[in-house]
C-alpha cells in the first residue's frame, strides 16, 4: 500500500502549506511508502495524479478544496487506485457527501482504516464532476469567486459573494430534456447533483445517493428575498423539496440542458463557458474512494 499526497498549499486559510509536516509526523515509523507533491497552478493536480498513477501508487490523496479533489480524481476514473481526501476547502462538498471528517487527524487516520468504496461519476460533455454541476446563480458565483484577485477564501466570503450576486443576477432561459420530457424555465439555479449537497451543509438534493447510478435535477425558481430567506433553514435541514412553489426535481441517468451560448456553468465549483448545451450522464460506481461506511461519521 502506498500513498501520494497532492496538496494545494493555498487551501484552508494557509493550512495546506503546513500539512506536509503533519503528514510526515503521522507516517513516521509506520513503514508505509508515501510521497508529497504541492500544486503550483490550476491543472497541476491533474498532472501530479497522472504521474502518481503511472508510478504505481495505490492511493492518491487530494488535500484541498473540491477543485483540487476534482483534478486529482479525474485520472482515477475506472482505475483500481483509490482517491483519498483531506478536506481543506470552503465547502468540502465531496468530503461531506462521503461522511469524511473535516479534522485533519481523523481524515489521515481514516486513510489507513477505511476500505475503498465505489461511487458514481457525473459527466458533462465528457468532463467529469463528482458532487454537482450547475447553470445559473451558482455558476455565476463560482465565476466571481474563482476570478477575483486576492481576497480571503472560506465559507464567509463565498456567502458574501453569493448574496451580492443574488440581487444582480438575471435568470437565463433554460431547457431541460429528461425522461422523455421537455422542461422550460427561467430559474435562479439549474443544478445536477450526484450527492446530496454542494458543500457547506446545504442539502440541495437530500434524497440523492452518490452510488445509485442516478443524478438528481434540482431547478430553483427566482423568488423575492423574503421567500428565499424563509427557505434557507430547509435548505440546510434537508427539506428544500417541500417548497414545491420554488423547486422542481427529477431523477435520471441522462439529461440535456440548453441555455444561452457563452453562459457560465460549473462543475464542482470550477466555471466553464462554451456552447450553451450540456449533455449529462453518469458512470456508475466508476471511482474508488477511501471513505467511512455510509451514514457513519468519525469524530474530529
Amino acid at each position: 500500500m502506498s500513498y501520494f499526497f497532492i496538496i494545494n498549499p493555498t487551501s484552508g486559510k494557509g493550512s495546506g502549506a503546513r500539512l506536509s509536516g503533519r503528514i510526515h509526523a503521522f507516517f513516521r515509523g509506520r513503514g508505509i511508502h508515501y510521497e508529497i507533491g504541492l500544486t503550483e497552478r490550476k491543472g497541476h493536480g491533474l498532472e501530479l495524479s497522472r504521474r502518481a498513477l503511472l508510478a504505481g501508487f495505490t492511493n492518491i490523496v487530494a488535500a484541498g478544496g473540491d477543485g483540487t479533489i476534482r483534478e486529482a480524481a479525474e485520472p482515477l476514473i475506472g482505475k483500481s487506485a483509490a482517491l483519498g481526501i483531506l478536506p481543506l476547502g470552503s465547502g468540502n462538498g465531496l468530503a461531506r457527501n462521503l461522511y469524511i471528517p473535516l479534522g485533519q487527524e481523523a481524515a489521515l487516520k481514516g486513510l489507513l482504516e477505511w476500505e475503498p468504496r465505489k461511487i458514481d461519476v457525473g459527466l458533462a460533455n465528457g468532463r467529469p464532476f463528482f458532487c454537482a454541476a450547475g447553470v445559473g446563480l451558482d455558476a455565476e458565483v463560482a465565476r466571481i469567486f474563482n476570478t477575483r484577485l486576492g481576497g480571503r477564501r472560506g465559507l464567509f466570503p463565498y456567502v458574501y459573494h453569493s448574496a451580492l450576486a443574488f440581487f444582480r443576477y438575471s435568470p437565463l432561459r433554460t431547457v431541460v430534456n429528461i425522461n422523455g420530457r421537455r422542461l422550460e424555465f427561467s430559474p435562479m439555479v439549474t443544478a445536477v447533483l450526484n450527492g446530496q449537497q454542494y458543500g457547506g451543509g446545504a442539502k440541495v438534493a437530500p434524497g440523492a445517493y452518490i452510488d445509485d447510478g442516478l443524478l438528481d435535477l434540482v431547478v430553483i425558481k427566482k423568488a423575492g428575498i423574503l421567500k428565499t430567506l424563509l427557505a434557507v433553514p430547509d435548505l440546510f435541514g434537508g427539506r428544500l423539496p417541500r417548497h414545491t412553489d420554488l423547486v422542481t426535481t427529477a431523477v435520471s441517468g441522462l439529461m440535456e440542458i440548453s441555455f444561452p451560448p457563452g453562459s457560465v456553468y460549473h462543475l464542482d465549483g470550477e466555471d466553464f463557458s462554451d456552447s450553451g448545451s450540456l449533455r449529462i450522464s453518469v458512470l456508475h460506481k466508476a471511482l474508488n474512494v477511501k471513505a467511512p461506511t455510509w451514514g457513519k461519521t468519525e469524530t474530529t
